[in-house]
């Protein structure tokens, strides 16, 4: 349901952001609601929810038996009684729009925004980092009131990237999420990742396990920072740091058919020295691949391998057996990215950028046992 209800509102403000671009006068009609299904390439059901919303705003209006019209974004008064009235759009370049946890974190920015009368209009990147500048030049352009975004790839962003040279030179409040380390420029919301790495890696060796393999996505902060947290771990209990035991990789091994985290258990389960006796995953999606790689290698889980992740993406309950993880804030960090926004859009001097950490928290299931040795 939760993904359904972004949908109807990515459609809306697609259809808001056309009625500027192409610069709709006051009763021209829109296309039906089957033509607006071929061309947005979604169901007719969800062009005809972002028209219900676009309807109550008093954008457009139905006029039975003749069709939809675009009416304008009317001005209404501030009035006591109507203390929320239209504000306008926040902006959100986002990297991976409608897949796994960024629904939810959608979710709880789009609510925090829609109670004090704004609307967000999201500009998704499909995990193209090329677009980023793009999407941020365009929504400034089309008249946001401030921007929220996430950055791929932002180990590499530095002073004279592209997008940290367009960040400096806008006059509307920006902030951030799971960008901590090279941005210096503006407010950003996260978690401690470095705590992730290390209370996991612990996790494990409180077990009994030595020999921990670590399968990291290294071109962003958060796959950074763990691998920094896995390796104060291992120093902390007296563990020579083995680089055989850590796989990396980046967004471009993440081909479509490309399974990265599978191909990456194999080598780790196939080292030529001891394969290791738990492996602490990236993320929950990376951690499902492994599954399916260590019952190919006909090995069991957790009796010959332990396996711990990150982000209680909600069909981690569900595998088998259930997967240990850490909790990722979801809503929380969307709804805070968006409440920090608001702040900072709000008239004050000197502007104070915050960054903002959420701690970690495990969900403890199955997916982890006792070292019993080989």
């Amino acid at each position: 349901m939760k993904n359904q209800r972004l949908k109807y509102i990515a459609v809306r403000d697609q259809l808001a952001n056309t009625f500027d671009r192409e610069q709709y006068q006051a009763g021209q009609q829109l296309p039906t609601e089957n033509e607006l299904s071929r061309s947005l390439g979604v169901s007719r059901t969800t062009v005809r929810q972002a028209l219900e919303l676009l309807t109550n705003q008093g954008i457009i209006v139905k006029r039975q038996g003749s069709g939809t019209y675009y009416q304008g974004i009317a001005e209404v008064p501030e009035q006591a009684n109507h203390p929320k009235t239209k504000k306008g759009f926040i902006g959100l370049v986002n990297f991976n729009f409608m897949g796994y946890i960024y629904p939810e974190i959608i979710q709880g920015m789009e609510e925090t925004l829609a109670k004090e009368g704004y609307s967000l209009a999201i500009a998704p990147c499909n995990q193209n980092h090329a677009k980023e500048t793009e999407s941020v030049e365009r929504l400034v352009e089309q008249g946001v009131k401030g921007l929220i975004i996430e950055p791929s790839q932002n180990l590499q962003i530095n002073e004279s990237h592209p997008l940290s040279r367009i960040i400096r030179r806008l006059t509307i409040p920006v902030v951030t999420t799971h960008w901590g380390i090279t941005n210096q420029m503006v407010s950003t919301v996260s978690m401690d990742d470095v705590m992730v790495g290390f209370q996991a890696t612990k996790y494990l060796l409180d077990r009994g396990h030595r020999r921990i393999g670590y399968i990291m996505k290294s071109d962003v902060q958060a796959g950074h920072d763990r691998f920094t947290g896995y390796k104060k771990a291992l120093t902390e209990a007296g563990i020579a740091f083995d680089p055989a035991r850590v796989s990396q990789y980046t967004l471009e091994d993440e081909e479509p058919g490309i399974l990265v985290a599978y191909n990456s258990t194999m080598e780790l389960l196939n080292h030529p020295g001891s394969r290791p006796s738990a492996i602490f995953y990236f993320n929950d999606q990376t951690a499902q691949q492994g599954y399916r790689a260590i019952q190919d290698s006909g090995l069991r889980i957790p009796e010959d391998i332990s396996v711990i992740s990150v982000d209680n993406y909600r069909p981690s309950a569900l595998m088998y057996p259930p997967l240990t993880t850490f909790e990722h804030p979801k809503y929380e960090l969307g709804r805070w990215a968006a409440k920090i926004l608001l702040s900072e859009m709000e008239p004050r001097s000197p502007k104070l950028h915050m960054k903002m950490v959420f701690e970690p928290v495990l969900v403890e299931r199955k997916s982890v046992g006792l070292y019993k040795g080989d």
